[in-house]
């Protein structure tokens, strides 16, 4: 999936009044007239071209996968995203008009004023419909930016990593597969979706690293949080829900019990519960204990992702 390439309003206009200026024609009989036409033809076409094209090659957001549709809907708002193309469509349907209302003009032109006159009302005229929707040109090339850069999802059975914000779920990713998103130890570093593959039992796997979660209403989530509630929602197979007993994460151990029970009561898939960081502290619960530091339990935590999901494979 891929966007097109947005240009802002200012870039748009310089780059077809760059163009225009390099037109030329030959012969002498009615060149003023012939080179105004063609000025106008080239600038207004570079306009309208490349409106047109934002509009034909943007994805439908109703017809990509809900998890991008979603993605997109808390990042910039689909409502606003869709407007904007409108807008921009309307522009290009009007810049066309415009155009060719001035075009007919200059040919009927009997002076070489009005022909001046005519091409420049074609530039200011235009000019000033683009400059009209430079907001939602700076929408769609946010869009397309965001867009283009969003995660590969591959339609395979998937395991998505969830937890407060600095328990280990970035670490985890790492032991797990080959992905390499940014570790650091504060709230909040996963700010975006990271996607890796592991293989189990010659099958392969889709892991997912998620940003961190709080414990409150979903109303009350930023955007980062909602991006992993939409991971959640829209792609998880399994839900690997970590848990950091030592505290180190800033967190105490019974707001992450709370928001593990607040997911399980939203999501019907099958959770895999561990206490990270076993290597500094371990407890008494019947949570698998594990260390993305020194890798100790990661064999347990693989053999309890290959019971549930060759479980799920013989159910299909």
């Amino acid at each position: 999936m891929r966007a097109p390439n947005v240009l802002l309003a200012d870039e748009l206009l310089e780059k077809a009044f760059r163009r225009m200026k390099k037109a030329t024609v030959k012969g002498t009989r009615n060149r003023g007239k012939k080179l105004a036409l063609l000025k106008a033809q080239i600038f207004s076409e570079i306009i309208v071209s490349n409106l047109e094209k934002y509009v034909r090659e943007f994805p439908s957001i109703d017809k990509i996968h809900r998890f991008f549709s979603e993605l997109i809907d808390i990042k910039l708002g689909k409502g606003k995203v869709k407007k904007s193309l409108g807008a921009v469509n309307w522009a290009s349907k009007l810049c066309r008009r415009i155009a060719r209302e001035e075009m007919e003009d200059i040919r009927r032109a009997s002076s070489r004023e009005d022909i001046t006159f005519h091409l420049r009302k074609i530039f200011g005229r235009i000019s000033s419909v683009v400059k009209q929707i430079s907001e939602d040109l700076e929408r769609l090339r946010e869009a397309s930016n965001f867009i283009n850069n969003l995660p590969s999802i591959d339609n395979l059975p998937t395991i998505v990593i969830a937890g407060y914000p600095n328990v280990g779920k970035s670490s985890l990713l790492r032991k797990l597969s080959r992905a390499k998103p940014e570790v650091n130890v504060y709230p909040f570093t996963t700010k975006s979706i990271y996607v890796g593959h592991l293989f189990l039992d010659g099958k392969k796997y889709q892991i997912i690293d998620t940003p961190g979660l709080l414990d409150r209403p979903l109303e009350r989530r930023n955007k980062i949080e909602k991006q992993a509630i939409a991971a959640l929602n829209y792609l998880a197979d399994v839900i690997i829900f970590i848990l950091d007993p030592t505290g180190h994460c800033g967190y105490g151990i019974e707001e992450q019990i709370n928001l593990l029970q607040q997911l399980k009561e939203t999501f019907s898939v099958p959770f895999i519960i561990i206490e990270n960081k076993s290597d500094i502290s371990k407890r008494p619960s019947p949570y698998i204990k594990v260390s993305c530091m020194t890798g100790e339990g990661i064999d347990k935590l693989l053999d309890r992702m290959r019971e549930i999901l060759n479980s799920k494979n013989n159910k299909l």
